[in-house]
């Protein structure tokens, strides 16, 4: 263990050991990582990478963890944070940002430079490679839309690569980037009037708090909708706005959000997914496939 926290150490100082990572998740829920590193640039990430293969380290890439539910036995392995990957600037009438960039960031950019494009995003409480690893979007407007190329790492042989957007597989809810580390993009934007994009923004917003439960600790959607059909539309055709697990609940605003009403445990959300996936299957013989990823081991 020391061995491993002292390589670790050596290549990045922001380096925690058994990190909570609670602290984090858009759930507020998840148990300890055995190390937490957060490093600042590519040539630590490659470093960090090659640590992980030395000693056969399990990895996990988190920006925001606002798409991902964590068990409460945490995660045995390295945790790699792109919180300091937080660098953002504006070509013409591109915007380049790495992947720990916060999408509100990149909007309040949007606004200051006039760039038009990217309102949609408003109101979305996770970074620019989260967003881009699931082709955030609505139901008409994607990120990919506005993605020129993107800066990976592979996972594979630990080398640096540009993909042009041509070069990557999007689609829905999906960046086709599995394999890879998104260390940054290159968004093409237009040239916009400011009032109008600010309202645009405001609007985006005004709608998302109309709908979704913001104030509650969670993960956004859950369940992917499937084809022709809306999964929080089943949830609720099937009774189970409200239905609660211990601390967990089925949004009573929309029923495709899983919130944290304070005292919840990944254990108790878990047992609200499995129950969803069985009733829209008993009821509408449907198997609904989560949007967020789930991690490490449940139900014992």
């Amino acid at each position: 263990m020391d061995e491993i926290k002292n390589a670790l150490k050596e290549i990045c100082k922001d380096t925690v050991e058994n990190f909570p990572l609670s602290y984090i998740t858009g759930f507020r829920t998840g148990g300890p990582a055995r190390f937490f590193v957060s490093p600042s640039d590519i040539e630590e990430i490659k470093k960090i990478l090659y640590v992980c293969r030395r000693y056969n380290l399990p990895l996990l890439v988190i920006g925001r963890g606002t798409n991902i539910l964590i068990s409460d036995k945490g995660f045995d392995g390295v945790v790699i944070s792109t919180k300091n990957l937080n660098k953002i600037k504006v070509e013409n009438n591109n915007i380049y940002c790495q992947a720990g960039v916060l999408l509100s960031t990149i909007l309040k950019t949007c606004i200051e430079r006039s760039l038009k494009g990217l309102e949609f995003l408003s109101g979305i409480p996770g970074t620019a490679g989260g967003a881009i690893m699931s082709n955030a979007g609505l139901k008409k407007e994607w990120i990919s839309e506005r993605i020129e190329s993107v800066d990976v790492v592979s996972l594979l042989d630990i080398k640096e690569q540009k993909l042009p957007k041509e070069g990557i597989n999007f689609g829905y809810r999906t960046g086709g980037l599995e394999g890879y580390l998104i260390a940054g993009a290159l968004f093409r934007l237009e040239k916009g009037k400011t009032e109008e994009i600010k309202m645009a923004i405001a609007d985006y917003m005004k709608k998302r708090i109309e709908t979704q439960p913001l104030e509650y600790p969670s993960a956004g959607s859950v369940f992917k909708n499937p084809p022709g059909l809306f999964a929080g539309m089943l949830i609720e055709n099937c009774g189970l706005k409200g239905f609660s697990a211990g601390g967990a609940s089925i949004s009573d605003k929309h029923a495709n959000f899983i919130i944290n009403k304070g005292n919840a445990s990944s254990e108790d959300i878990y047992k609200i997914i499995c129950k969803v996936k069985e009733e829209v299957k008993r009821v509408y013989n449907i198997e609904l496939e989560t949007e967020i990823k789930i991690i490490g081991s449940f139900g014992g």
